[in-house]
């Protein structure tokens, strides 16, 4: 008999490239969801079909390895996550898909880590607590050589409808914010510059923070991450950081403030400050972390002179993917036909637009 589940994918309104520095986010699960349908296996391995690549794949459980370029990469490492720890395996028998596009940056991959090790979790009765859950998905990606922060592995797992999760990635700590769903609309914008995060400069993103952390360490040591840098401390050592350094530490602390900021403006119902933040956080994005393209670039700079629009930035690591913007729901269509036309004619490619909701976490949706 096989039992089902359902890992959403993972909108983030703000607070990009700050997990990772312990900072703060702003993520919730989107409506688009990977599902999968599995069933106990007496074989010692994991068979695993991917229905949106009409492949099949069979892990073994003592010996998985991992084919760094290919989507099995991340069955292969909840494998090897799950040996690590000494936690129970059996054979499974699995199939996945849905209408979570992949490589658009609401974190296919982490939904479909999540979803493996919230399946293991249940079949084999690890008892792991939701925390302990996320930590072994968030390890399980690092082993597919993305350093990744917190944050997708907390929404995938802790989302409820209709509501965004501040989350402090430190301290762990949460705090709901209610979206309403009477207002504006928030909708992503799929690019169709699809990203492989292993072959882009993400974990350079990453390097960079950490080198100006061991710089203001020299003078502050008890910091940890860039949470605990100021703007002063970035001024004491201007001379000894590289241009670029400085200038993606400085984003970090202003989407930091910015992610508070939405907070107050979301529970307040301002939505041209909504708005004015989401601007704020693109160019911070594309001129300072440097993780913007020409495509989300065109994307933004349309949309920024469309009626009903509040604002609108990329979303995920960057280097493609998608943009999330806020505009009043009556001007979709228009939007819609202009952009996709638009969009045509300067890249070649096909805008692929979605209107978001925020749903729940990761659950079982049926037996059968």
């Amino acid at each position: 008999m096989a039992t089902l589940y359902q890992a959403p994918g993972r909108i983030n309104l703000i607070g990009e490239h700050t997990d990772y520095n312990e900072g703060y986010v702003l993520p919730g699960a989107a409506h688009l969801h990977l599902t999968f349908a599995v069933e106990p296996s007496f074989a010692q391995d994991l068979r695993v079909r991917a229905g949106r690549y009409d492949e099949h794949v069979m892990v073994e459980l003592e010996d998985p390895g991992i084919r760094m370029d290919h989507w099995s990469r991340y069955v292969a490492a909840v494998v090897h996550t799950a040996n690590a720890h000494g936690l129970p395996l059996q054979g499974l028998e699995m199939v996945f898909d849905g209408d979570l596009p992949a490589g658009a940056g609401m974190s296919s991959s982490s939904a479909l880590t999540c979803g493996l090790i919230y399946i293991m979790n249940h079949q084999f009765g690890w008892g792991q607590s939701t925390e302990q859950l996320i930590r072994l998905a968030q390890e399980s990606e690092h082993r597919t050589g993305v350093r990744g922060g917190i944050m997708d592995q907390f929404a995938i797992f802790s989302s409820r409808p209709n509501e965004a999760i501040l989350l402090d990635c430190r301290t762990m700590t949460t705090q709901p914010v209610p979206i309403p769903a009477e207002g504006p609309s928030w909708f992503v914008l799929d690019s169709g510059v699809h990203h492989n995060l292993v072959d882009s400069p993400y974990n350079q993103r990453r390097e960079a923070c950490e080198r100006i952390v061991d710089l203001v360490r020299q003078n502050k040591p008890g910091i940890t991450a860039l949470r605990d840098v100021t703007e002063h401390d970035l001024m004491d050592i201007a001379s000894l950081a590289a241009r670029d350094d400085l200038a993606k530490a400085r984003y970090v602390i202003e989407e930091n403030a910015r992610v508070l900021a939405m907070v107050a403006a979301l529970t307040d119902r301002d939505w041209p400050e909504v708005g004015r933040l989401l601007s704020q956080s693109h160019h911070g994005l594309r001129h300072d972390y440097q993780v913007s393209c020409e495509e989300l670039d065109f994307l933004v700079d349309s949309l920024a002179g469309m009626a009903g629009v509040y604002g609108a930035r990329l979303m995920g690591a960057g280097f493609g993917g998608n943009v999330l913007c806020l505009a009043e729901q009556d001007c979709l269509d228009v939007i819609k036909r202009q952009l996709e036309r638009a969009y045509q004619a300067q890249f070649g490619l096909t805008l692929k637009m979605y209107r978001i909701t925020l749903d729940d976490g990761i659950h079982i949706i049926d037996n059968q």
